[in-house]
């Protein structure tokens, strides 16, 4: 590792990166430009050779930011700080797709504002034991996209935008093997399909301090309620707790709708932020697939979804043991369906009917990550624990509370610093209504057996950093009292469920040495 120091220039101020990466150290204005980052103060260049430019450019995402991260699309910084520790070993990758040629062509598109981003995520899966049938499944999640610097393109000062669309096939389509809906990929999206995920524009305000973004987002893509660990896990959580992508008006995070998030910053390592989105529970169950598709009006929205979070969160720059604590709320205003009742007052399994139309749901979400544990006090391997819960304050949804906790080594071995080791386990503990009405289903279809209250999962798995950008996991996952809930009947007493698979996780930036523009959103 080459490490060049001079004194900051007080030109420019430093930028807050998301999750716990780094806090860039200040930069002169004039290094804005990739040639000019030879001039940059507390430039680190890991063993490469420090008059490459792109060298200096962040090209591997695991070190130290913890993460190859699916739910952001530019997410890593162009350059790390001297100041955050390093890894004490290389890296044995088996393989590297950097050539001159594409390396040459971004950092070309770079020094004209525009930054090419993207993601392959294979995952292919067995049911061996337990659940609805025994067989495999093969999922795909792929994801193209551009950002543009628009202060380099339009002399805009601090505006961007981003343009993202994604692509979900593939066959375990709501856990028909495993019997769970929720736990058996992570990346669930309701259905197949190709679809844009974002379109905004980026405005940072009063020298960094106020973040505005503006147009086709999605809030459960790691602007609220989320972590850089949750997609580290194949089989569920990605890319926020289970719980907030159950309950409410909101699709996943694969596609998007009409929203604004504004972001302000007190101090370093404190945060606000708020949005508001329109509600299309419609985009739950139909593919928009064009762009711009039939959602892109305003006559689908059924009301606004209204997410706020407070948070403090460190990095490696300023916290030997980088930490994150947020506390959020959510209000949605959208309609929906009892979860029991029809127009009567009525069971509705039981009796039929159409269901009684609700209006109005809040949530609460605590969440937590610490790293508690490392072999060198000033590098990035360690041990972090990470927990979250959501809760329903008001409304009826399928899930009352839902709680999440786990752990996760960075680094596990000095001789492979930047593979991981991960252990979660997400519970959740379902409406009252909503186990009345199951409970009245079995009924009516001739059963005894009565509806468990409760379902919760644990995921094992051994992250292999196999080359630049690439990651390679396999996973083993254990489920209690699969909720069936994408079934048409649903079969008594059944308790367990096994899967156990492998994900391959590529990631274009770091994979093919592209530089990445980077984005504040926390």
């Amino acid at each position: 590792m080459i490490v060049f120091k001079h004194s900051p220039s007080p030109l420019c101020s430093g930028v807050l990166l998301s999750g716990m990466a780094f806090l860039m150290a200040p930069l002169p204005c004039a290094a804005a430009d990739q040639n000019d980052l030879a001039g940059s103060s507390n430039i680190v260049v890991h063993g490469k050779n420090p008059d490459d430019a792109q060298a200096r450019s962040m090209t591997d995402p695991s070190v130290p930011a913890y993460v190859p991260s699916i739910n952001t699309p530019a997410g890593v910084p162009s350059a790390p700080s001297a100041q955050s520790a390093h890894s004490t070993a290389p890296q044995p990758y088996l393989f590297s797709m950097h050539t001159p040629p594409v390396m040459d062509a971004g950092k070309y598109l770079s020094k004209n504002g525009v930054y090419i981003t993207g993601w392959n995520v294979s995952e292919y899966s067995g049911v061996p034991a337990g659940g609805i049938k025994h067989g495999s499944f093969f999922n795909n999640f792929a994801g193209i996209g551009l950002d543009l610097d628009m202060q380099r393109i339009a002399h805009i000062p601090g505006a961007k935008i981003h343009f993202l669309a994604d692509d979900v096939a593939g066959q375990g389509r709501a856990g028909g093997a495993t019997g769970s809906s929720w736990g058996f990929v992570s990346y669930y999206g309701n259905h197949n399909g190709f679809q844009v995920r974002e379109f905004t524009w980026d405005q940072a305000l009063f020298n960094n301090r106020l973040f505005i973004l503006a147009g086709r987002s999605m809030p459960k893509g790691g602007e609220f309620d989320g972590s850089e660990l949750y997609c580290m896990f194949p089989s569920f959580l990605c890319s926020v707790p289970t719980t907030l992508t159950v309950n409410g008006s909101m699709p996943s995070f694969v596609t998007s709708s009409w929203g604004a998030r504004f972001l302000y910053k007190p101090t370093e390592k404190t945060y606000i932020k708020t949005g508001i989105w329109e509600a299309e529970p419609w985009l739950k169950a139909t593919n928009h697939n064009s762009w711009p598709g039939p959602d892109w009006g305003f006559d689908k929205a059924q009301g606004e979804y209204i997410p706020t979070e407070a948070g403090y969160r460190t990095n490696f720059t300023n916290d030997l043991y980088p930490r994150a604590y947020d506390l959020g709320f959510v209000y949605d205003t959208a309609s929906y369906s009892d979860p029991l009742y029809n127009n009567h007052g009525q069971s509705r399994p039981l009796y039929g009917g159409t269901a009684m139309n609700r209006r109005g749901r809040t949530q609460l979400y605590l969440q937590a990550q610490q790293m508690i544990w490392k072999p060198d006090e000033h590098g990035t391997r360690g041990l972090i624990l990470f927990g979250a819960a959501n809760l329903m304050t008001s409304g009826n949804a399928a899930i009352k509370d839902g709680f999440v906790a786990g752990l996760f080594d960075w680094g596990p071995f000095a001789s492979r610093p930047r593979d991981y080791f991960g252990l979660v386990g997400q519970s959740f503990i379902w409406d009252h209504r909503f186990v009345e009405g199951m409970n009245d289903t079995l009924t009516a279809h001739g059963h005894h057996a009565r509806w468990a209250k409760q379902e919760t999962m644990v995921e094992v798995n051994y992250g292999l950093n196999i080359a630049p950008g690439v990651m390679f996991t396999p996973y083993f996952e254990y489920i209690w009292n699969p909720d069936q809930l994408g079934r048409k009947t649903i079969l008594p007493n059944l308790n367990t469920a096994v899967q156990a698979g492998v994900m391959l996780n590529v990631q274009f930036s770091p994979a093919f040495g592209l530089p990445t523009l980077h984005r504040t959103r926390n």
